[in-house]
């Protein structure tokens, strides 16, 4: 069929209404980019501040309320076209569809009277019949309002629109992500016909140009037609999740399915309860109208949903469903009850550090204190039908007016200036949270901030003033802690922020720092091993400590005297690790004073963690035998592993900033929580944290600080790679395998009936030292492979070589700068390849690897009172790596 074509720059103005919402937010920086000139009506300009697009030269922004006849005829003045994309979706309580036929009525009779040549719409598929869900239905009324006053009207029907950050694609990927067996309603076979939200874009725009589709009712999808359970298996491949195991149900009404979808995803019952009852409606496209006036090739749902999650795991998406609807104004605070708690910190850091830092609260970056008290409130609202925390926030660094963050919604906002909230949870009354920022000195060197919390609570009832009176001595724990905690990032952004440009360290006027670490720890691991070895010959332990009728006191303080007595052996090497050797090869190095009192620290608590192991192992072999211990020993290795963070905080001092690298890489990679790590030892590597899967990842600051963005990007997608290739899950399997084996070999060494002794103990810790020395030979293998793999699927992936090798010699200045090694060493002692071998080979691709496994497994150790935890080359005497070892 032949169509003519318009000229996107013909005469008359696109008028676009909703364009705060999902699809209109991004129909109009693409109607701007193809030409056209869009007027946006909006009942809140200031949601649209902060788009990138808001002030394109050929774009008016026009504040009106749809309810206001006389404005929107105003609005629609010198208009040829208008978009009508407004849509009650908190559809419950009945109201809801007599309310969009009278706002749809009014906006034809006024796109009328201004002379408006046509309409456009975007609604829902699905036939009618007495089947047809009452969300649908009300569509379709809304279709014949819009056509009511003469004017034509486009109307476009769509199934599911795929896209990151849509309410249906939200809660898709959420009930998948969250449920491996999933009870559901029967409307999982109901076929459908999802389309991408570019295609929906596109057909949109390209209408314009098109004058044969006016007037017309065009049924849009992409070229998959399939059921929803189909739809939940692709979903569960792209993101890589086992397949899902779907058990249809009968008796699931909709209001049951919007209850389970409000408790499991972040989509509240209001929104989920419509979308729910429009599933049991069969929606394909039975017209093949729009690809005759419109020829385009959709993406099929594989495409549209990788594409879409790529976009969420690059944190660019453009808009999200929870942005749209109106904002509450700020109430009058006058008058009534009005409950006010008010805190001030000073900050040393510029306001925009400070106001950067109070805009990452909320969503995956926590609330800085007290976060198990708000995740108890969030699922205490989620029970009674708010949102809870679940809505999270759309970018982890910055927000709009009108977003979420959790349960609060932005209502104020002044860049660098003021930030409010206002609570959106189920409450008994109003609340806002309101942070002012005001400078104090602005000395270019030291300036200084002070920063105003408020939070406001008008209570209604009695319900409402003990609901106050309840929470209010919680205050100190979660508002203190999250100024404390805005304060403490805030300084680091801005030490970050005005840093000097940080050269990497010269290279040492005397060379031979890193070999001379690597005789250190061989002089020191070879120790403690013949003095393990010497003991079991001569069966030491035995000749030392208390006889097996000793009372349990004698055997506990025979454990603390074993402890005590390794602290000592291992005290000479720690000087020589943590002071002599930087001071006598011009390594960065705290001052003698302030060295020996951090390493007291360190062997403090590391002594405790050792006692602490070795009484649990002593009770459980008293109560239970060998097995007892074996299991002890794994009940400790798995705490060891979930409270690492904690261990190295006390270890050494640590500071934690949450945060989250933006990459411009485009491939999706996983998103965990992120946090850069101020720690006093060069070497500090941080790590990507978990038991048997990822949980956050920790950044160092300094990398932060002396790296090149590009470089610093490099670093942070290894790091990410590590965990997608399956590197990360392979070294920390290896690591609890190897740990285990040799403490089931130590316990059966030992046997059953030595171990509820103190000397029983003892034997296994030398005996268990003597299979971790056996690791420290073996596991530092498939650990190199692991580097290998991660360096080899980075410049599979397009990334660029001559910054992968500038990154890995710029990071290895921060360690032992050692270029290239004997085979041999490097074979046997090093778990990280050298830069010569990492850059030019050789590497065995075929050969997959074990990232970190041979120094998680160092870590881990302690689990089997091993010796070797703080010996090893790496990390003698700087206890700031004994929690967090060195890795690539």
């Amino acid at each position: 069929m032949e169509t003519s074509e318009q000229s996107p720059t013909s005469d008359g103005t696109i008028l676009v209404t909703g364009s705060t919402g999902y699809v209109g937010g991004r129909l109009v920086p693409a109607l701007l980019e193809a030409g056209y000139r869009v007027r946006c009506l909006v009942r809140e300009p200031r949601k649209l501040d902060a788009r990138p697009w808001r002030h394109h030269p050929c774009l008016d922004v026009v504040a009106g309320d749809l309810a206001d006849a006389e404005a929107v005829a105003a609005t629609l003045s010198g208009c040829r076209a208008a978009y009508y994309l407004v849509h009650s979706m908190v559809a419950t309580g009945g109201t809801y569809a007599d309310r969009d036929r009278e706002l749809a009525a009014s906006f034809a009779a006024a796109a009328k009277a201004a002379g408006v040549e046509r309409l456009i719409y975007l609604g829902g598929l699905g036939e009618m019949g007495p089947d047809l869900s009452e969300h649908l239905r009300s569509r379709r009324q809304v279709e014949e309002e819009l056509a009511s006053s003469g004017v034509p009207v486009t109307t476009f029907r769509a199934a599911m629109i795929i896209g990151s950050g849509s309410a249906s694609f939200e809660i898709l990927r959420y009930l998948v992500e969250r449920l491996p067996i999933m009870v559901t309603p029967k409307w999982v076979a109901t076929e459908c016909q999802p389309v991408a939200i570019a295609d929906v874009l596109h057909w949109l725009v390209r209408c314009l140009e098109v004058p044969e589709t006016a007037g017309k009712t065009l049924e849009i999808g992409g070229p998959d037609a399939l059921p929803y359970s189909e739809l939940m298996r692709v979903m569960a491949e792209e993101l890589g999740l086992p397949r899902r195991i779907i058990l249809p149900v009968p008796v699931l009404t909709p209001r049951l399915s919007s209850l389970w979808i409000n408790l499991v995803t972040p989509v509240s019952y209001r929104i989920a309860r419509p979308l729910a009852e429009g599933l049991k409606n069969r929606v394909v496209v039975t017209d093949d109208t729009t690809q005759r006036l419109m020829p385009h090739a959709a993406l099929g749902a594989r495409e549209a949903i990788h594409r879409a999650l790529a976009k969420i795991e690059r944190q660019a998406v453009e808009t999200r469903w929870s942005v749209a609807g109106p904002v509450p104004g700020d109430p009058s605070w006058a008058g009534g009850t009005v409950f006010t708690d008010e805190r001030i910190v000073e900050i040393e850091a510029a306001p925009a550090s400070v106001y950067a830092a109070v805009c990452r609260i909320g969503g995956g970056n926590g609330w800085y204190a007290g976060d198990i008290l708000w995740r108890l409130r969030g699922w205490m609202d989620t029970l009674v039908g708010g949102p809870g925390l679940r809505r999270g926030r759309r970018n982890p660094e910055t927000v709009e007016f009108g977003e979420t963050l959790d349960f609060w919604r932005v209502v104020g906002i002044d860049r660098d200036k003021s930030l409010s909230l206002r609570a959106e949870m189920k409450l008994p009354g109003e609340a806002q949270l309101d942070f002012q920022i005001e400078p104090v000195a602005e000395p270019p060197d030291r300036p200084l901030s002070r920063l105003v919390m408020t939070a406001r609570y008008r209570p209604r009832g009695l319900f409402g003033l003990l609901y106050w009176y309840a929470v209010v001595p919680l205050h100190e724990l979660v508002f203190g802690g999250m100024l404390r905690g805005i304060r403490k990032t805030a300084e680091a952004m801005h030490r970050a922020a005005t840093a000097s440009e940080e050269q990497p360290p010269p290279r040492d006027e005397t060379p031979g720092y890193g070999r001379a670490r690597l005789w250190l720890g061989m002089s020191g691991v070879g120790s403690i091993v013949v003095l393990a070895a010497v003991g079991l010959i001569v069966d030491a332990p035995a000749r030392l400590l208390p006889a097996a009728d000793a009372p349990l006191s004698s055997q506990l303080g025979g454990l603390a005297g074993f402890v005590v007595a390794y602290a000592i052996v291992q005290l000479p090497f720690d000087l020589f690790g943590g002071f002599l050797l930087p001071q006598w090869y011009r390594r960065k190095h705290p001052p003698a004073a302030a060295f020996l009192t951090g390493l007291a620290r360190g062997v403090a608590v590391h002594g405790g963690l050792l006692l602490v192991a070795a009484i649990a192992l002593l009770l459980a072999g008293r109560a239970a035998g060998g097995l007892g211990v074996v299991l002890a020993a794994a009940g400790l290795l798995l705490l060891l592993l979930r409270g690492r963070v904690a261990i190295a905080a006390a270890l050494s001092p640590l500071e934690l900033t949450p945060s989250s690298p933006v990459l411009s890489e485009t491939a999706a990679l996983p998103a965990l929580p992120t946090y850069m790590a101020e720690s006093a030892d060069e070497g500090f590597t941080g790590a990507v944290v978990g038991v048997f899967q990822p949980r956050l990842q920790l950044l160092p600051m300094r990398w932060q600080n002396t790296l090149d963005p590009e470089f610093f990007a490099v670093a942070v997608r290894r790091r990410q790679l590590a965990i997608q290739t399956g590197g990360w899950w392979r070294g920390r399997l290896l690591a609890i395998g190897f740990t285990l084996a040799g403490v089931g070999l130590a316990a059966a060494v030992v046997g059953g009936d030595r171990l509820a002794t103190a000397e029983g103990i003892v034997s296994f810790s030398l005996v268990f030292t003597l299979w971790s020395f056996l690791g420290l030979l073996v596991l530092p293998t498939p650990s190199r492979r692991g580097v290998a793999d991660v360096d080899r699927k980075l410049l599979e992936a397009g990334g660029d070589r001559e910054k992968l090798e500038q990154t890995i010699q710029l990071l290895d200045d921060l360690q032992d700068r050692e270029r290239q090694r004997p085979p041999v060493i490097e074979t046997i002692f090093h778990p990280v390849p050298s830069v010569e071998a990492r850059l030019r080979g050789p590497h065995a691709p075929g050969m997959r690897g074990c990232w970190d496994a041979a120094r998680t497994a160092v870590f881990v150790s302690a689990a089997g009172l091993g010796l070797l935890g703080r010996a090893v080359h790496c990390n003698c005497g700087r206890p700031a790596l004994w929690a967090f070892l060195p890795v690539d």
